[in-house]
Order: structure tokens, then sequence, then C-alpha cells
């Protein structure tokens, strides 16, 4: 039986306490990107993957400051990650036969200069402020002129997983 001294155990103890310490990877956090299913057509689940990464981008920076808070969806953000979303599928639909009704539905809305207004009264958890002053029955009567069955959706969302 070979035997051992205090001092040799300490060493490898300690040269496995540290080379343990330096090869684990920083703990980076994991998110889960949930798309709904009823999203079937590849071009408009990457559209959607693209509203996704601003809001995950986002995410990352508020719990970087706020370890266990509870992340709420900034307006200025929602509206990027619309954006985003327009954008990337304008860009595919180039290229591709794809027509998505709700996306197309944001596109109008988009083109008269509301969606800024879309988005803040759509889609405000409550605590969002109306600092641009937006004026809502003049949103209001636009959509129910133009737009009267058209149903706000969010068919993709980031969820935090660590």
């Amino acid at each position: 039986m070979k035997k051992y001294s205090i001092k040799g155990i300490i060493v490898l103890f300690s040269a496995i306490l540290i080379f343990g310490c330096v090869s684990i990877p920083s703990s980076k956090r994991r998110y889960s990107i949930i798309i709904n299913p009823a999203v079937t057509n590849s071009f408009v689940q990457s559209a959607w993957l693209s509203y996704t990464a601003h809001i995950r981008a986002d995410m990352d920076k508020y719990y970087n400051n706020n370890q266990e808070g509870e992340y709420i969806i900034p307006f200025d953000v929602e509206l990027d990650a619309r954006n985003s979303m327009l954008d990337f599928y304008l860009r595919v639909q180039k290229d591709y036969r794809i027509n998505d009704e709700y996306i197309e539905d944001l596109l109008k809305i988009r083109a008269s200069n509301l969606l800024a207004e879309y988005v803040f009264f759509s889609f405000n958890p409550g605590n969002w402020i109306n600092e641009n002053n937006f004026q809502e029955e003049k949103y209001r009567e636009w959509m129910d002129n133009n737009m009267p069955g058209h149903i706000p959706l969010t068919l993709a969302r980031v969820e935090r997983i660590d």
C-alpha cells in the first residue's frame, strides 16, 4: 500500500481545485425561445426569432444588474423587436413567397406611422408611461376604420431558464 504525505495530498487537492475552477465556464444565463406552434412557416418563425433576439439581449442587460428581479419588456424594446421582425420579414419576402396575415397587418400599421401607438396601447403591461403623448382616440379610430378585426398578438416569447 502506497503512503501519501499530507503535503502531497494538499498539493493534489489544490491542483484539482484550481484546475476545476479554471475549467468551469463562467455562468451564463440561459433562455428558452418559445414560438407558438401555430406559426408553421419557417420564414415567419425566423421573423419571430428576430423579434425575440432584441428582447433576449435586453433581458441579459437587465439580469446583469437584477439577478432575481422580474423582467418586464420596456416599451422601446418591444417597439424595436417588432420593427426588427418586420424588417426581417421584408428582406425574406423579396426572395420567397410568404404572406403572414398578422405581419402584413403590422406592416400596414407601420406604414400609417402608428406602430409606436399600436405597441403602446396593445402591449402595455401597465407600467409604461405615455411620455410621447400618444393619442389613443386617434389610434383607435384608425384601427376601427382600417383594421376592425385585427387582434394584437405576440407569437413568441423569451423565458429565462436558469
